[in-house]
């Protein structure tokens, strides 16, 4: 269709071309105004060819209008030798210019092909060891997987890689790299290899007719990426850790086989076994979060994510002055509503904590009306460096009414020590805002001391580990008490989690805290409104 579209488009200039020839008038005229309509056909011919098929195509009109015109100025009678020598170089000029062009219009399309062929290999390849990069090899096994046939995947790890890659350095190291490559690639029931990045690798692999054939296969990739490798530095190895699994017992899904040789590798790595098979019974734990991870992002989406609040009452009167905002997911489906910490590691890997802030936080806003409660949140690192959250979560307080005052940030000692510099920065902009900012869980991690002088805080969270033992340690008795001495000299209120018994929030009433919270206190309770859809972002 786009040649015969062309070759119309050129038959309509020709005959353009003729009709204009034919009309009575000064022959030089009529030549100029031939040349102006070929090059036009010319022009437009050169702009949409990408072929040479298509060049022909459409340059054939104008050179076969050419070839008659100087036919017909050489010819004619009547025309004087002025007029046969102007019109004959003029379309001689025209046929050269449409040559010329037409050529190079083809060679800039050959290169053009081939600028994409090589941008296409190179988006698909490890540029290092010239295997498939992840896109690319997940692309392969779909398309396998569609055919029906039997697959095995293997992940790779190479197991002495960095100590290697450190003291002889990463031109010894990208050496390494290539030689594995090359030994995955030379396997000869590896069907595609790839580099999904640092010194892990997968291979997709023909399973043998005979039955424990691809288990010695593995064996055998094991010893020959483990023997010696020849080096300017001399002869080095590194060890590997190899983990596959079969499709049909690992899953029907290509992901399913994907994560079956991908926890079988670590468990390979973690127990220093060298190469091992997935096992459904040995690695069900680790099946049971990949099943969480799959229905997380559809709780999330559909709302099922709800928000909980528990209290935070004041030591002096009992009142409560803050709630806790927390994540739950009741009703999940599994035999146990997974926890907080089955599920919220999962969201920062998928880079869904956000969604799950942004959703609990609109449930939770609407409790603080009418009340002069502080609401509480939990941010992680990921969402204090990001340059978007401050003013998100400034957007979404203000759609309720809630001024920035009555917002808590709480953050871990493994946030705040963690990029000191960058984090004092982002929290003291915070502060400015007129959020507050507590330090949660401290004496829990690495606690510095000299660290609270420096960071901006309004309140510390003293972690449970000070109340577990309170009653029986006169030790930590001691510890708690300095530590709120310390917070009050700072000027920062103190607040201690964890309290379960009477016992424990009368010693830490004595102590001088301003704040507890704790099961004894109050459970976490979930927010009683309609659940808000989500269209996540990732």
């Amino acid at each position: 269709m786009t040649y015969f579209v062309h070759l119309w488009i050129g038959a309509c200039l020709w005959t353009s071309i003729c009709l204009l020839l034919w009309i009575p008038g000064d022959i030089i005229d009529k030549l100029t105004g031939g040349a102006i309509l070929l090059g036009i056909l010319i022009n437009g011919s050169l702009s949409y060819n990408e072929s040479r098929l298509q060049a022909i195509a459409t340059c054939l009109p104008a050179i076969i209008g050419a070839a008659i015109m100087i036919g017909w100025a050489i010819f004619d009678p009547h025309l004087g030798e002025r007029e046969k020598v102007v019109g004959c170089a003029a379309l001689f000029t025209l046929v050269a210019y449409l040559v010329t062009g037409a050529h190079k219009s083809v060679k800039t399309r050959e290169i053009l092909r081939t600028l994409v062929t090589k941008t296409t290999r190179l988006a698909a390849e490890d540029p290092l060891t010239g295997l498939r990069n992840r896109r690319s090899f997940l692309d392969v096994v779909e398309a396998h997987a569609g055919t029906g046939a039997d697959y095995f995947i293997a992940f790779v790890d190479l197991d002495r890689f960095k100590p290697l890659n450190d003291e002889f350095g990463h031109a010894l190291g990208d050496e390494v790299l290539r030689t594995v490559a090359n030994r995955l690639e030379d396997h000869p029931f590896v069907l595609a290899a790839a580099r999904l990045g640092g010194d892990e690798f997968a291979v997709l692999c023909a399973v043998p007719g005979e039955p424990g054939e691809a288990a010695r296969q593995m064996s055998i990739l094991h010893s020959g990426l483990s023997a010696p490798i020849r080096s300017e530095a001399g002869s080095v190895s590194v060890g590997a850790s190899i983990g596959w699994g079969r499709a049909g017992i690992a899953g029907t899904q290509v992901s399913d086989v994907l994560h079956s040789a991908d926890v079988a590798m670590r468990r390979a790595k973690v127990e220093h076994l060298g190469v091992v098979e997935f096992d459904p019974v040995a690695d069900s734990a680790a099946l049971t979060s990949s099943a969480i991870e799959i229905a997380f992002r559809h709780a999330l989406a559909t709302g099922r994510i709800r928000g909980a609040l528990q209290p935070i009452v004041s030591v002096n009167d009992g009142r409560i002055v803050a709630m806790e905002l927390l994540a739950r997911w009741p009703k999940s489906g599994f035999p146990r509503d997974p926890a907080p910490q089955d599920f919220i590691p999962i969201a920062e890997r998928l880079g869904l904590l956000n969604d799950i802030l942004w959703a609990t936080l609109r449930q939770a806003l609407p409790s603080l009306t009418g009340t002069s409660w502080l609401l509480a949140i939990n941010v992680s690192p990921s969402q204090l460096i990001s340059s978007q959250f401050l003013p998100k979560l400034s957007a979404i307080i203000a759609q309720h009414g809630i001024p920035p005052e009555r917002i808590e940030l709480e953050i871990t000692e493994q946030v705040a020590f963690r990029n000191v510099d960058q984090n004092c920065a982002v929290l003291d902009e915070a502060r400015a805002l007129g959020f507050r900012v507590v330090l949660d869980d401290f004496g829990a991690g690495y606690s510095s001391l000299a660290m609270l002088d420096r960071l901006p805080l309004d309140k510390i969270k003293l972690d449970r580990a000070f109340v577990g033992e309170l009653r029986e340690r006169t030790e930590i008795q001691k510890i708690l008490k300095a530590t709120v001495s310390l917070a009050h000299e700072l000027g920062m209120t103190c607040s201690v989690e964890g309290i379960e018994c009477a016992e424990t929030a009368a010693m830490v009433a004595a102590f001088g805290c301003d704040q507890m919270q704790g099961y004894w206190i109050g459970m976490p309770e979930l927010i009683e409104q309609a659940p808000v859809l989500l269209e996540l972002a990732s």
